[in-house]
């Protein structure tokens, strides 16, 4: 069930790369992200409250605050790069670029030291760096129509959110041990929420009616991709190991890209194929070679 659950959260959100790009067509990014975080927000903030009112704990809320901000802004930052980099590249290319946060998580770790990179991790990111030449290269970089499609400046935002996603990742490892995982999770959604809002003051909801695409995907991205997704994620990280975790992530891009496929958005290309395979391979290779995180001590929280 755990293996069920995670592999489901992983194709929403796999998914979601085509829905984001048919409704930012509609509607300004920011709207599309104040709305899904706000809808998220709610919809756990009751299993939050039953979480804590049966564990029977007194939360710090100061500390709690604090670190789900620094999480939330690093989200934030994130999916402002991912969203606005749809404008511009196609949603296999940004799911795969997204996947790199996880070949970037021990580089940054080094940098930070509180990781220590090893051989394999090294050998994963070569693997990535010759995925990406051969998406790029000319002869297997061909879009719908056999236009050709060279690095853009949605791929350059794209490596930001990959950035910004790892930089989440190595602070969730620390905050997520000294808070219970369902509030910080609130926290940090209404953090994306409240710096997505500004344009709903500058840019008014009235002048972008809520067309049937933008409804459909505020619905998705809100209750499927954070609400729904997150839980499934938070309950089989109980009960499956960290390395286990990554490589079933992994498939998110498969996914994406696999979608994208079906509904014609993109043709299938040899660079696509063979870039897709090696920056998968560096992913899964990265993951092997990375040694596993301590345990939480006795006293961290479960819920």
């Amino acid at each position: 069930m755990a293996r069920l659950a995670l592999l489901f959260a992983t194709v929403v959100w796999g998914a979601t790369f085509v829905v984001v790009e048919q409704a930012i067509a509609e509607l300004p990014v920011f709207h599309l992200l104040a709305y899904r975080f706000a809808l998220g927000a709610v919809l756990l903030a009751p299993l939050a409250v039953v979480r804590l009112r049966r564990g029977g704990r007194t939360v710090d809320w100061k500390p709690l605050l604090r670190d789900g901000t620094l999480v939330g802004v690093l989200l934030f930052a994130g999916y402002t790069f991912q969203t606005y980099g749809l404008l511009w590249t196609t949603p296999s290319r940004s799911a795969f670029l997204t996947g790199l946060s996880v070949l970037l998580v021990p580089a940054l770790g080094w940098v930070a030291g509180s990781v220590r990179p090893r051989l394999l991790a090294l050998v994963g990111t070569g693997l990535a760096a010759a995925g990406l030449w051969a998406m790029f290269h000319p002869w297997g970089a061909l879009g719908p129509g056999g236009v050709a499609v060279t690095f853009n400046r949605g791929d350059a935002l794209t490596l930001g959110c990959a950035v910004s996603f790892a930089a989440h990742v190595l602070l969730v490892e620390r905050t997520v041990r000294r808070h219970p995982v369902v509030p910080l999770a609130v926290v940090q959604f209404l953090v994306v929420a409240a710096l997505s809002s500004p344009a709903l003051l500058f840019d008014p909801p009235s002048q972008h009616p809520f067309t049937r695409t933008a409804l459909v995907a505020v619905v998705i991205t809100g209750v499927f991709a954070t609400a729904l997704a997150f839980a499934c994620q938070l309950y089989a990280q109980r009960r499956l190991g960290a390395v286990e975790t990554s490589v079933l992530l992994t498939l998110e891009p498969v996914a994406a890209a696999a979608l994208s496929l079906a509904i014609g958005r993109e043709s299938l290309t040899a660079g696509l194929a063979v870039g897709g395979a090696l920056i998968l391979a560096g992913m899964l290779v990265t993951d092997v070679g990375s040694p596993p995180p301590e345990p939480p001590g006795a006293a961290a929280p479960r819920a």
